[in-house]
This record gives C-alpha cells, sequence and structure tokens, in this order.
C-alpha cells in the first residue's frame, strides 16, 4: 500500500521522534492489512495531506509524539534577525480576518465622515489646518533660536518639517494642496488609527500604508488619501483623511461595518504579526489601569452586562471590578447594598459628560492667565453670549465637533461646541481674541424655504436647479445652491422626497414642514456662532479702517456688560482708539461722522490695494462697478 511516512515530511523532528513516529507507521499498516484480509469488501486506503484545521486523531498523535520527544514546531518561514520589523509589512498581510481575542494586539480605530455642505470644504479646511498645526506644536519643543532657524527654512509651510504628511507613495506632501481639490466633494473621511504599542512598531508609515492597502482590497477601489503620524501623547496615532471619491469619480461609500470593525481587525492583526500576540500580565496591567479614568472603560461594559444578566445587584471577586465599583461609588455612579452591588442606569451619559469635561479643561487651561481663576461653564443656549475667543479647536481628535470658549464682559467662560459646516466656516482664520458671539439657533422659516415654496407652486410641486432657472432666469446660482443643500437637509429628515433624477417632491405644506425641519435643526445645534471681528481689540486700536470701537464711539454699539477683565480691557480699547483718530487727525469731535467712517473706510481699501498691486505687479481698481468680469484670485480681508 503506498503510503509516505510521517516522520520524511517532519523534517526538523529529531531521530527519536523520527523512531516513535515511524513506529507509529507500521501499527497503523498492520492494522490496514489485516482489514484487507479478512474483509470480503476490501480496499485499498491511500492516505492523503491531512489538513492541519481538522483535528484527526493522527494529528492528535502526531502531536503527542512531538511534545514526549521534545520538539517545537517551527513556522516554515523565519524571518531573518536583522530584517527588522518593516520586513513584515513589505511582506503583506494575507492572513484572513479572524475574531478578536484577548491575546490580540490592539488597535484603536476612529472613523467618520465629514459632509462638506455649503462650506466649500470648511470642515475638511479646518481640520487640514489643526493637524498641520498640532504636528508644528510637537516638533516645536525646541530653544528659540531653533524655532526660529525652522522658521527662516520654511518650517511653517504645509507639508514639510519632520511630522509632515505622506500618501501610499511619497513623504511630505502638502497637505493644503491635495486637498483643496476635493472641497467641491460632497463628503470626506477621517479615519484615527492608534495602535496600543505604537512606539514598539516605530516608524508608522509601513504599517498605515498595510492598513489602507487593505482597505482599498476590501473596497475594490483606490483611494486618494494623505495621513499625519502624531508622537504627543503616550500612545502614538495617525490620523488619515481619505477623499469621498472612488477611482471612477463616483461618490464613496464605506459600509458601516468595515468602519466599526472591519479596519480594526485588519490592523490589529498586522501588529499581532509583527510584535506577537499580547502578555497575559499585559492584559491585566490594562484592566488596572482603566480604574481610575473618568470615561467608558471595558470594566464599565462587564459590570453593566453582569448586572443586565443577574436582573439587579451583581457580586463581582475580581480585584480590579471591585476597585473600579469602588470608584464609581465616590462619583456617585455605583452603590453598594447587601445584596450586592448597583450601579447607575444613566453611567454612559454621565462618564460621557464627564470625559467631555475634562477634554474641555485640557483645552482651556493653557490659556489661562497667572493667577486667574474664571469660572467655566457651558454656553445657554437661551440667552447666546458674545466675548472675546479664548480657544477654538477640535473637540476630538477626528475634528467633527470643534470647540470654541469666549471671555465675557461678566469674567466668566463659555464654551459651547460647533460641526456645522456654516458656523466652522465662519470661525475658520478666527484667531485668539477675535470677537465671537454664540447666538441661539433661529427656528423659523428662511427665505430659502419661500424661494422653494414660490418655485414649486408653480411647477406642480417640483423643485430642481433647472426648475429654478426656467422660472426665474438670471437668479444667482449660488441661491440656488443653498436651496438645494436645504432640501437635502430636509430629505434627510423625511420632510421631502427626491426622484431618481434629482427633481424634488414639495408639498403644499412645505413652509409648515420647513418650519419643522428647523425646529428639529435648533434642537441639535442650539447655538450658532457669528464672528464680529477677526481683529483683536490692540489690532483694532490702531487700524487704519473703520473698527467696532468706531461703531461703539459713534453710538451704533455699547460697551460689553459687565465688570469682569475683558469689559475693562474694551472700554481701555475704545478710549485708546479715540486719541489714536484724533491724534491721526481723522476725526474732529469723540463722535465719529459717518462722512469720517466712509473715509477711513476709503483710505483702508486704497492702502489695500496699493499692496496688493505692488505683490502682484498690476494696478489695482478700488472704485465701485456695477459689473465686472473675470477671474476670480483670492480675497482680501479688510
Amino acid at each position: 500500500m503506498p503510503h509516505r511516512g510521517l516522520a520524511c515530511r517532519v523534517p526538523w523532528m529529531r531521530d527519536a521522534c523520527n523512531a516513535r513516529v515511524q513506529a507509529l507507521d507500521r501499527a497503523l499498516m498492520i492494522v490496514i492489512i489485516v482489514v484487507m484480509a479478512t474483509h470480503e469488501n476490501a480496499f485499498e486506503l491511500r492516505l492523503g495531506r491531512i489538513a492541519r484545521e481538522r483535528s484527526s486523531t493522527l494529528t492528535r498523535v502526531r502531536a503527542t509524539v512531538r511534545q514526549r520527544a521534545g520538539v517545537k514546531s517551527e513556522p516554515k518561514t523565519r524571518l531573518a534577525p536583522k530584517t527588522g520589523i518593516r520586513a513584515h509589512f513589505r511582506m503583506g498581510s494575507a492572513g484572513k480576518a479572524r475574531p478578536v481575542i484577548p491575546s490580540q494586539r490592539r488597535v484603536v480605530v476612529k472613523a467618520r465622515y465629514a459632509l462638506h455642505g455649503s462650506g466649500k470644504g470648511a470642515p475638511l479646511k479646518a481640520h487640514v489646518k489643526y493637524l498641520a498645526r498640532e504636528s508644528k506644536a510637537v516638533e516645536r519643543s525646541e530653544p528659540g533660536l531653533a524655532r526660529s532657524v525652522d522658521y527662516l527654512q520654511g518650517a511653517d509651510t504645509p507639508g514639510h518639517g519632520p511630522f509632515s504628511f505622506y500618501d501610499r507613495s511619497d513623504v511630505g506632501v502638502d497637505g493644503r494642496a491635495i486637498t483643496a481639490g476635493w472641497a467641491e466633494d460632497r463628503l470626506h473621511f477621517r479615519l484615527i488609527i492608534s495602535p496600543e504599542d505604537g512606539a514598539a512598531l516605530g516608524d508608522l508609515k509601513p504599517f498605515i500604508r498595510e492598513v489602507m492597502a487593505g482597505l482599498e482590497g476590501k473596497l475594490g477601489t483606490k483611494l486618494d488619501w494623505i495621513a499625519l503620524d502624531h508622537w504627543d501623547t503616550d500612545n502614538p496615532h495617525t490620523h488619515i483623511l481619505v477623499r469621498g471619491k472612488r477611482s471612477d469619480g463616483q461618490d464613496l461609500f464605506i459600509p458601516s461595518r468595515l468602519i466599526s470593525s472591519g479596519i480594526r481587525e485588519h490592523a490589529q492583526e498586522i501588529v499581532t504579526r509583527v510584535l506577537g500576540p499580547r502578555l497575559e500580565a499585559d492584559i491585566a496591567r490594562d484592566r488596572w489601569r482603566e480604574i481610575g479614568e473618568a470615561r467608558i472603560t471595558q470594566l464599565d461594559r462587564q459590570l453593566l452586562q453582569a448586572q443586565v444578566n443577574a436582573s439587579g445587584p451583581v457580586t463581582v471577586h475580581r480585584p480590579d471590578l471591585i476597585a473600579r465599583l469602588e470608584r464609581l461609588e465616590r462619583w456617585g455612579l455605583a452603590e453598594r447594598g447587601r445584596d450586592g452591588w448597583r450601579v447607575t442606569d444613566d453611567l454612559y451619559g454621565t462618564l460621557s459628560a464627564m470625559e467631555a469635561r475634562q477634554r474641555v479643561e485640557r483645552a482651556v487651561s493653557p490659556h489661562r492667565r497667572p493667577g486667574e481663576v474664571l469660572p467655566l461653564l457651558a454656553a445657554d443656549p437661551g440667552q447666546g453670549h458674545a466675548g472675546e475667543l479664548v480657544h477654538y479647536g477640535p473637540m476630538d481628535k477626528l475634528g467633527l465637533s470643534y470647540l470654541a470658549v469666549i471671555e465675557t464682559g461678566s469674567g466668566e467662560l463659555r464654551y459651547a461646541q460647533f460641526s456645522r459646516a456654516d458656523d466652522l466656516a465662519r470661525l475658520d482664520g478666527a484667531a485668539e481674541g477675535a470677537l465671537v458671539s454664540f447666538t441661539p439657533a433661529t427656528r423659523g422659516v428662511t427665505p430659502a424655504d419661500h424661494a422653494i415654496a414660490a418655485i414649486a407652486a408653480r411647477t406642480g410641486g417640483y423643485y430642481s436647479a433647472d426648475h429654478h432657472l426656467a422660472q426665474t432666469p438670471g437668479v444667482d446660482r449660488s441661491l440656488v445652491a443653498a436651496n438645494i443643500r436645504r432640501l437635502e437637509a430636509m430629505r434627510r429628515m423625511s420632510l421631502v422626497s427626491r426622484d431618481e433624477d434629482g427633481v424634488f417632491r414639495v408639498g403644499h405644506d412645505h413652509l409648515k414642514r420647513a418650519l419643522m425641519a428647523g425646529e428639529r435643526l435648533a434642537r441639535r445645534y442650539p447655538l450658532t456662532a457669528r464672528v464680529a471681528s477677526y481683529w483683536t481689540l490692540e489690532e483694532q486700536v490702531k487700524a487704519i479702517g473703520p473698527t467696532r470701537l468706531d461703531r461703539v464711539l459713534a453710538g451704533e454699539l455699547a460697551v460689553p456688560e459687565g465688570e469682569g477683565a475683558f469689559a475693562r480691557r474694551y472700554a481701555s480699547a475704545v478710549q485708546q482708539r479715540l486719541t489714536f483718530l484724533v491724534e491721526q487727525g481723522w476725526i474732529w469731535d469723540r463722535t465719529p461722522s459717518p462722512a469720517e467712517l466712509a473715509a477711513m473706510s476709503q483710505r483702508e481699501r486704497r492702502a489695500a490695494a496699493d499692496g496688493l498691486a505692488q505683490d502682484l505687479g498690476k494696478s489695482v481698481m478700488t472704485a465701485p462697478l456695477n459689473h465686472v468680469r473675470g477671474v476670480y484670485v483670492q480675497q482680501i480681508d479688510l
């Protein structure tokens, strides 16, 4: 009977192991021969290749023999000691997705999409600016002279420096220039990939490129993406921006399951392959690290699940769970009774609020003046607030929500979160010291709603860009685009419908539905941001053109109410502005006249035109024109 001995298929076994396996083979062959000789339905047994994943009797016997012989199996291919970690990434990962197991290396993946809306890519622009600024903050932890050298060498130019953007093949790409071409897209995706053992991986670029290659394989398309590594936390992490377009020009769609788990599982497989599985000691250490954290932890999830399973109080014996319950008890989120422990029903919500509050405190702390203790309060959607911008930046690493903090005249720090494209577009470019207000969101019907209803009344309940242009030729196309965005927002609320050809069906009660949409948006976004002046008070004092300080002098505006430091600085700036205007001979009284304000405005435009003409080498006209045709180049803020 043809049969290949097992020993010849395991060349790395020792001699003793070979002898035992050969003896086993002979015993099996004797049994088979006896069967063939005594049974009338004799057959010839051919042993094929034994599959590794099948737990056959022969496989178990082989394993037992190897174990008793003291032989350890080794992988078919072994990485040379000097090849380093990068060789793992060059070889790639051909393994199938496996379920997450405790011993697997952990990778945190956060992924969201951001709609561009009416801000013309304002969320994307703001996020790219944030990423570049954050990475510069890391590389600027050097002495002042080194920072000056970096500045002279152009380190402030986006895409340069040791912490620059990169893509699938290049390093040092210009993030702003690349993403500028994405502004007209409907959306883009943001990913944060943070391997728990990122420091052990070293350079994250090969790891990220393999993860993105795997994502492209799952989606079946090439992706336009850029990434930036941040080393400013205990766990190094990477920010990735993905364009919302496929290689064929169609909108990119990433399934939610792939976002929530597929990317993470692939990333964890890669890190586990490179560094090996986690040790039990590491797993236990991570659990103990979570005990004092003011956020939702894996321990909390285990406690809640145990409480659900027990339909009441639970009794725990693990030291880490007991320590976590004691910490929750001090926060008023757990209660110890005779029959066990019980956590509050709103545990998740309370811990999330505590985590958000900590983020706000960390964001504001660097901007507090020495010895200054100002109350930090959430903005009141019912009344709104105005003041001086203290901080503006992402609320989270994904940059989906931005935090703005202002100092009011009463000496309070008020904060609010903004995520709408319109708000981000207005706040973009507002530096510390700008005058910003938080105003309650409007709940009424907008002019766009009236325009849509009027067109739909003439077209039998239909609205599209073509319908609008046909009814009112010469209408500003930007207004039509705003109407389309408004209808798209209402469609997502199921208040209007859209045909496959892009035509909206608008009911006769459209204004009523628009009011419902406004109320829903106001509940979701209770505040909107307004920038009264991008100039600081110090810049307004000696400005060439008219400022808000001049409007205070003219009696059009009032000084902020309150006894806080900002109110005092504002009142002082008004007096300094008055002194400056008188010294320049631009006003003759304490109250600027309309003619004097107009003269200052003309003087400002002339100065801006002269500077622009010098930069462009061309003459610049400042006289107002009824109509002008040309190519848009840039915007000049006065």
